[in-house]
């Protein structure tokens, strides 16, 4: 992009639209009269940066909606690029749906003996205890940080399952243990060493999921998507330095 001063954050709203099928249905009215701009997902890197300075190059472009990625906004200055920031957030605002508590009795119980722990942020709770936001986060990955930090979607404990079983069937396959599981109207559990990355999407996929409609159709990353992450080595050293701090 051509401004002075370029951000690109993974604000919560602006996910929310971006992996919804209908956005360019209604996101035409809420930016109006702004400079924006709708791209569908691309990998990240190269191919990105070939669709920006595609749709840049056929007029003035100051905001970016990166479907099932983020936000992308240009302006002259730091100042005027953070207002840009919090006026699209507000134009997009998505107000989030309520969910039960946890179950806290349940969930101590289907981690004994485990190396599983509840998450630091409650929120993440609202993933499990919710019917819908539990259907969305269980369907597919939404976006490239999603797959980076907590694996192609996330499992689930069925009814009556144990959680040590599951984790030792996924051993004996030679899958990777999960960073977190769901567990059905209980909350969810994550592993003890898991990253401050993988905390902060676990409640980053809450705070998205309980402000998709119930109404809302989603598009999932495709598995050949997710593998191109997982499988990239510029994520394998982001997911370094995230481990070393």
């Amino acid at each position: 992009m051509p401004h002075r001063i370029v951000l690109h954050v993974h604000s919560v709203n602006t996910i929310a639209w971006s992996v919804r099928t209908d956005a360019g249905e209604e996101l035409p009215a809420r930016l109006h009269g702004l400079a924006w701009r709708q791209l569908g997902y691309h990998h990240p890197g190269l191919p990105l940066a070939r669709a920006v300075c595609e749709i840049t190059a056929q007029g003035p472009v100051d905001v970016l909606i990166l479907g099932n990625h983020g936000l992308v906004v240009g302006a002259a200055s730091c100042e005027a690029a953070e207002a840009l920031v919090v006026e699209v957030e507000r134009r997009l605002v998505l107000e989030p749906r309520s969910a039960p508590p946890a179950d806290h009795a349940a969930l101590g119980q289907l981690r004994a003996g485990t190396e599983y722990r509840p998450p630091h942020d409650s929120l993440c709770h609202k993933l499990a205890t919710d019917p819908h936001n539990l259907s969305i986060a269980t369907g597919g990955s939404l976006y490239p940080d999603h797959v980076v930090f907590l694996g192609p979607a996330l499992p689930i404990l069925a009814e009556g399952e144990s959680l040590a079983a599951k984790i030792a069937g996924a051993e004996a396959m030679n899958f990777p243990r999960p960073v977190a599981v769901l567990v059905p109207g209980k909350g969810a559990v994550i592993r003890n060493d898991a990253t401050a990355g993988a905390e902060a999407m676990l409640t980053c996929l809450a705070l998205v999921t309980s402000r998709l409609p119930l109404e809302a159709a989603v598009e999932y990353l495709s598995p050949n998507q997710e593998q191109a992450l997982l499988n990239w080595d510029a994520e394998r050293y982001r997911q370094q330095m995230t481990e070393s701090r």
